[in-house]
């Protein structure tokens, strides 16, 4: 990692100074310069998430980054702007250049050789060249070598060639002696070659499939009144199909919910490696249930109306025929009852009683339960009985009693 930093920081302070000795701004027509910082080419990477880190310069700016694997898009990234302020006081004058890096994560899922490239793109839309990175992810087998055919040889000895002399022994004189005959040698026996080794591909192991697994799986806010909503949010990885409450859905994904009443909903992903599942629950608070008021049972009126009075204004007038006008006088009572009074009458007759004749009349209402009639004039003298009468509505009545009140008639003018 201490290299990969140090071999960073060179490229990035190469980069400003070629963009430092570059054409002005505004008059560049070639794409930015992007080199990769991580991983480097050559680079060999365990199996896994890693990351892939690259640099831009350009004196128009850089404004996005394309990283692609094995030539497939991987991402397409907004550039993050670095401000070279450490240069502008060195006394290299104005570099005039931005310098732009992006950072983008990699998950390759089988091991092998992958080709990592990475272009920029500045303000003007202008694409730079491409700058790539050759990796190899896990444990790659190697292809077996096949073996070399080979044959022996051996040295041939061409016919008539002679044999070297045999030294003799001098005792004495010389004896001549005749030479030995040479030996011929007859042509080489042929070697059979050695068998060549047959090339067999090697079987590729797949990997072994992962098991499903939910990263997360919540329900915000679990607890909603009656009539309102939640949100369900889901991430899964590692997974063939994934399923809420039966329903295909994606692995990253959210819905919002409106249960009537408290629901569990499960989420369901299935794998090669091996299957996950998870619930969450939206707990739904209901509104109170309004509780009808006791029904209360009527009382039943049974009483008659009370009857206060009468009483009479005044309660002595002149009789006709008298040699005077005869008068008259007004009967008041009130008569109240919970029920309503529904009618009030007065009855009236000259010393007698119930039954004895007499007349009677309605009682006119005044308000407040007060109840009149004017009487008189009268032909005949002596004691006016009266009485009253009282109705409610559920028609319970009663009345005062004869001889309790009467109105004197006289001829006394």
């Amino acid at each position: 990692m201490k290299h990969t930093v140090v071999c960073s920081a060179l490229l990035i302070l190469t980069a400003l100074v070629m963009a430092a000795c570059g054409p002005a701004a505004g008059q560049s027509t070639q794409g930015p310069t992007t080199w990769i910082d991580e991983p480097l080419d050559g680079s060999k990477l365990p199996l896994g998430p890693t990351e892939i880190m690259a640099h831009a310069s350009d004196s128009d700016g850089v404004t996005s980054f394309d990283v692609y694997v094995n030539g497939a898009i991987l991402a397409h990234a907004p550039a993050t702007g670095i401000a070279p302020h450490d240069l502008y006081t060195t006394g290299w004058g104005s570099v005039g250049n931005y310098l732009a890096s992006t950072t983008v994560g990699w998950d390759p899922k089988t091991p092998g050789i992958y080709t990592i490239a990475v272009r920029a793109t500045d303000s003007k839309g202008n694409i730079g060249p491409d700058a790539t990175a050759v990796v190899t992810v896990g444990e790659v087998e190697a292809t077996p070598t096949p073996l070399p055919t080979a044959g022996a040889t051996e040295e041939i000895v061409p016919a008539g060639t002679p044999a070297p002399p045999v030294p003799t022994k001098t005792a004495g004189p010389p004896t001549p002696t005749s030479p030995l005959p040479t030996k011929t040698p007859g042509p080489p026996t042929p070697t059979p070659p050695f068998p060549t080794a047959t090339k067999v591909p090697p079987t590729a192991t797949p990997p072994p499939a992962m098991r499903a697994e939910i990263a997360y799986f919540e329900a915000n806010p679990g607890t909603i009144n009656a009539g309102g909503c939640s949100t369900l949010r889901w991430g899964v990885e590692y997974a063939a199909a994934v399923y809420l409450d039966g329903e295909g859905v994606i692995d990253h994904d959210e819905r919002q919910v409106c249960p009537p009443s408290t629901t569990t909903y499960t989420l369901y992903a299935t794998s090669g490696g091996g299957d996950a599942q998870d619930t969450a629950t939206v707990t739904v608070i209901q509104a109170p249930t309004a509780t009808p008021p006791p029904t209360s049972t009527p009382m039943v009126d049974t009483d008659a109306p009370r009857i206060d009075g009468p009483y009479a204004d005044p309660d002595s007038i002149t009789a006709n025929g008298c040699g005077c006008p005869g008068g008259q006088t007004t009967v008041s009572a009130y008569v109240n009852d919970p029920s309503g009074v529904a009618k009030v009458e007065a009855h009236w007759d000259f010393g007698g009683g119930v039954g004895t004749g007499g007349d009677d009349a309605a009682m006119n209402p005044q308000g407040g339960g007060l109840y009149q009639i004017v009487l008189g004039p009268f032909d005949d003298t002596g004691q006016l009985w009266i009485i009253v009468q009282a109705w409610d509505t559920l028609d319970n009545a009663t009345s005062t009693g004869w001889g309790d009140f009467f109105v004197t008639v006289h001829c006394i003018c």
